[in-house]
């Protein structure tokens, strides 16, 4: 039995005040410290996953506490966004297998990373899904999560499962719904229901000039196979001491403390 942190966040790229919110994002990131974390929206022109990763593990050193090294694995987004955008996966444990899965649809794919965890295995899966909120955009979606499952299926036959991501899709449509015929939510799985809100923050009410009167949930993590949730929380929650409009994305992160059988 193995007891992990696991997080996910949407980075938002490069774009969006990315130089004034990076050492906020890197200081949450530091204190979180997950064993593993998911992440949406990589900038590769920055490369901008490589650059969270050195500059996380220089942070860690001399924290008086066991340091492990962190490595980040990206899969581009297809097509005409291989050389923009990517998803990425940070951990310190051993990766023994990595590889991406093409939608074939909208230049979106999974991700999926199988860690050794010393005494098991565990398969952890990163993915974004289309992202316009309309009737054609929901299909979008439900095709690729239609694609999307029996695709873990067929990896992860006997291995302990995580899905986590952006999936543009709130709690009550028939992608979740979809999603939750074969996983479990962990937040959902503590707390008895999704978070109040993942999408909303400081930064993309000051982007759009304008916010909803309730919160929006398009980010989750999800769990499989032999995996419990022991605790979830929403983070990368905390806006600048001296701007409260600047928050680390226009995401929040989720976060779980699981435990593997």
């Amino acid at each position: 039995m193995r007891t992990l942190t696991i997080a996910t966040l949407n980075l938002r790229g490069g774009q969006a005040r990315w130089q004034e919110r990076a050492p906020l994002l890197m200081e949450q990131l530091v204190e979180l410290r997950p064993d593993i974390i998911g992440f949406q929206e990589v900038d590769v022109l920055l490369d901008q996953g490589n650059w969270l990763c050195q500059r996380f593990n220089n942070r860690s050193w001399g924290r008086g506490r066991d340091v492990r090294e962190y490595r980040i694995h990206h899969v581009s987004n297809p097509r005409e966004r291989v050389s923009m955008e990517a998803l990425a996966t940070m951990t310190h444990l051993p990766v023994v297998e990595h590889e991406g899965f093409d939608y074939l649809i909208r230049n979106r794919v999974a991700h999926r990373l199988r860690l050794d965890l010393g005494d098991g295995l565990l398969d952890f899966y990163n993915t974004h899904l289309h992202h316009e909120q309309d009737p054609a955009g929901g299909e979008i979606r439900l095709e690729q999560v239609r694609k999307l499952l029996p695709w873990i299926a067929r990896r992860s036959r006997g291995v302990p499962q995580a899905l986590v991501g952006d999936f543009n899709a709130f709690p009550m449509t028939k992608v979740i719904k979809r999603v939750k015929e074969r996983f479990s939510s962990a937040y959902e799985l503590v707390h008895g229901d999704e978070p109040p809100d993942t999408l909303w923050t400081p930064l993309r009410t000051a982007e759009v000039g304008w916010r909803p009167s309730i919160g929006m949930v398009v980010d989750y993590i999800f769990v499989a196979g032999g995996v419990r949730a022991k605790d979830a929380w929403v983070t990368f929650d905390r806006s600048h001491a001296e701007d409260d409009t600047l928050s680390a994305s226009d995401h929040y992160g989720l976060a779980a403390e699981v435990v593997i059988d």
